[in-house]
């Protein structure tokens, strides 16, 4: 079988938010997908008649972030009238992925910066939709990656705009627009195919001595041989723009599979050595790096090390003297494991109990079982017969996400109880102006005031079109908080009849 790789990229609802008050970053898995553009390509990254480039309607039980539907210059009012409901479009790419699948033993999903978004989107739409969700494992590759890595490697092979603290920016149609690739539409899903598939070839074309090393560590089992056998690599991290390459030795795998924890050999790893587990975790802070090898990392041999600072004022001898020092010391891999343990009891305090709602992990997908049932589900066209299924799925937290969904897709399929009960649980979760997860009504409503005022204090030239789609959203959420402040609320009809009471 020939390799292959599926481009694919997605518009969504948002960018994300914090999944708790203290999380570090935010996370984009409560959004939901409103487009996605996929193309095939061989392994010359030519493309293949294999593509999808498809829309649908927002579910009520999502609420959009107005700077989203700016982004894309497609407003409420457009998107309610999409041919597909969100159901029919996660059905549809589950299929289609799982039939591209077919022919190749190990095609590589890829996009741009798909690792930290859009995969994650992908993975909670079908899970919400409870389908299968890591359809895309375990080959994965990222071109904001690639793209970072050939910046590391020969700055000069790439043309970068900059960043207000001077730091090279790696924005898909930036980079396209410096370094001469296509660009269509900025913001549309196939563009940006297109545009990435385009920047993967330039990438390729331009390191082709360290293409075979980048490309093989968008290869889970790859990356964990090549983390587990060597003593040392280069490993290399951005923060806030800024790339550089690391030298790191593996201590021990987490208790994530694939996950390893390494030091950098910048620090002498003695007094790690010899501390105890409290000094530990004192000493270890900024010293330490996760390896993640599902996540495409870009792993380079230890051997280019010293031609970046601080590695190339510490020389090779007593880079390898640390290596030989971490790589498997089991005294370390003890303390790390001790230390996951208190870090593990800490988040679990920290993550406010008000925040933990039914599709909030992905993984629980494996423990729902009846496996069976929900493959019969998604079977049946009739989504009478989808309920009668569904009242047999035994998982509480399935049982209601299944029931969400009917409620979103077919909501007069629904017994009035069951009708009432995913009513109520919307109204606390969208209505109440609490921190959550994802976006309120309330929030989505600030936001809207906010984007106004951008508008008004700087010239646009979209601007009468987005100042009109903001009037429509705004339109649209107050019809859903009275929908959903209302206890004696019936079905609402859905797509283009739904625009129709909104807005005629």
């Amino acid at each position: 079988m020939s390799a292959k790789y599926i481009f694919y990229d997605l518009e969504t609802t948002g960018r994300g938010k914090k999944e708790y008050p203290s999380a570090f970053g935010t996370t984009p898995k409560w959004e939901q997908i409103m487009q996605i553009a996929a193309i095939v390509t061989d392994e010359n990254f030519q493309e293949t008649n294999q593509n999808i480039n498809e829309f649908c309607r927002p579910r009520l039980s999502i609420i959009s972030q107005p700077g989203a539907l700016l982004t894309t210059q497609n407003g409420i009012r457009e998107a309610l009238h999409a041919k597909q409901s969100s159901y029919e479009l996660m059905k549809k790419i589950n299929s289609t992925f799982d039939e591209w699948k077919k022919d190749t033993d190990e095609p590589i999903f890829i996009g741009h910066n798909i690792i930290d978004f859009d995969e994650s989107v992908l993975e909670y739409n079908l899970f919400n939709n409870l389908f299968f969700p890591y359809i895309t494992r375990k080959s994965r590759g990222d071109t904001l990656s690639l793209a970072r890595a050939l910046y590391a490697l020969s700055p000069s092979s790439l043309k970068t705009p900059l960043t207000a603290r001077g730091n090279p920016s790696f924005k898909l149609e930036k980079l396209a627009e410096l370094n001469n690739l296509p660009i269509e539409f900025a913001h549309d899903a196939l563009s940006d195919v297109r545009t990435s598939i385009a920047l993967t070839k330039f990438i390729q074309e331009s390191e082709k001595d360290n293409w075979g090393q980048l490309q093989m560590t968008m290869n889970k089992e790859k990356a964990i041989d090549y983390v587990s056998s060597n003593k040392g690599f280069c490993y290399m991290t951005s923060f806030a723009g800024k790339v550089k390459l690391q030298a790191l030795s593996m201590v021990c795998e987490s208790q994530y599979s694939g996950w390893f924890h390494t030091i950098d050999l910048a620090h002498d790893p003695e007094s790690l050595i010899k501390c105890n587990a409290e000094e530990f975790k004192k000493l270890i802070k900024k010293k330490n790096r996760y390896v993640i090898c599902n996540q495409h990392p870009i792993l380079l041999s230890g051997k280019i090390a010293t031609n970046y600072e601080p590695y190339n004022e510490i020389g090779a001898e007593i880079l390898n003297e640390r290596a030989k020092k971490v790589f498997k010391n089991k005294a370390l891999a003890d303390k790390f494991k001790l230390m996951e343990i208190d870090r593990q009891i800490e988040k679990e305090e920290e993550v406010s109990q008000d925040n933990i709602f039914p599709e909030s992990k992905a993984n629980l997908f494996t423990k729902f079982g009846q496996s069976t049932e929900l493959a019969q589900f998604h079977e049946q066209d009739d989504w009478n017969e989808k309920y009668k299924i569904a009242l047999g799925i035994k998982d509480p937290r399935a049982n209601f996400m299944l029931k969400r969904l009917i409620f979103d897709e077919s909501p007069k399929t629904l017994s009035p109880e069951d009708f009432k009960m995913v009513h109520r649980e919307l109204h606390d979760r969208l209505v109440i102006n609490q921190e959550r997860p994802f976006t309120t009504i309330p929030e989505a409503m600030n936001y809207i005031d906010t984007e106004f005022a951008k508008l008004e204090e700087n010239e646009d030239e979209d601007k009468a079109k987005k100042i009109n789609i903001l009037k429509d959203y705004n339109k649209y959420l107050l019809f859903l908080e009275k929908y959903f402040s209302n206890k004696n609320a019936e079905p609402l009809p859905t797509g283009s009849e739904l625009a129709k009471i909104i807005f005629d």
